[in-house]
């Protein structure tokens, strides 16, 4: 068995072969393969936990360091109908991966509460790449979507998460997709997950409150309409607990 804990590399290290990328922390730089990021090859391996949430197609996988999730890159909206996965190239410092990885890297040196990243993949074809990214699982008790919907969120969860959302916002990170989805909840700690299109900006109130006008939107679609008539009550100790922190 490999260490469990690679959280603590910051290094970056890059592989370049045939048009494909590899991106990784330094301490798996020897061990790194492109079947990292096929999800044929854990399930082969009976490594193959389940699908995980979000945006894309992402895979929870049980890998020698520890829990992983692999996610493929897959295009949202209108696009996606003609061309699911295929991204316009301009660099490899531009793509999905790359720039997300980084960003979860600098989110890491914060000690903000969000995926570590491991690795990611480009592959190069023509004028567009497809890419990849693997990220340490978080272990948690349930999205807050999921709780909404089950009537299971408590005072302490919607406090915590308006501090996290706040800590973020303090440190101008912008999620470029804000929702109860990609918020997760424990006991002790709220995460954050799904970077992607994020971004480091200056801190400013207006699009701050936009993130947070797109996050209770939401939450008002996942809330049941028994359960409306409370959510906003709840939704109040989030923005007391956010202006607070």
């Amino acid at each position: 068995m490999k260490h469990s804990n690679i959280l603590g590399s910051a290094t970056l290290h890059i592989t370049h072969k045939n048009k494909q990328w590899i991106v990784a922390i330094d301490d798996i730089k020897d061990d790194i393969n492109g079947d990292w990021f096929d999800q044929s090859h854990w399930l082969n391996q009976g490594r193959l936990l389940g699908a995980n949430s979000g945006r894309g197609s992402a895979w929870v996988i049980k890998s020698e360091w520890g829990k992983w999730v692999l996610r493929h890159y897959l295009r949202g909206g209108l696009y996606a109908k003609l061309n699911k996965d295929h991204y316009l190239w301009s660099g490899l410092k531009n793509t999905r991966a790359y720039r997300e990885f980084e960003l979860l890297q600098q989110l890491q040196t914060w000690q903000l509460p969000a995926p570590a990243p491991v690795a990611a993949k480009i592959r190069k074809s023509g004028l567009m790449y497809q890419n990849d990214l693997i990220m340490a699982h978080i272990p948690h008790r349930q999205t807050l979507a999921q709780a909404i919907i089950a009537h299971e969120t408590s005072e302490q969860d919607w406090q915590m998460t308006g501090q996290t959302i706040a800590r973020f916002h303090e440190h101008g990170v912008f999620h470029a997709d804000l929702n109860a989805h990609n918020i997760l909840l424990s006991d002790k700690l709220v995460h954050v997950i799904d970077f992607d299109k994020g971004q480091i900006r200056k801190p400013q109130p207006g699009w701050c409150e936009k993130n947070l006008k797109r996050l209770k939107r939401s939450v008002d679609k996942v809330t049941p309409d028994e359960h409306s008539e409370g959510i906003e009550q709840q939704w109040q100790i989030l923005m007391d607990a956010y202006h607070g922190h």
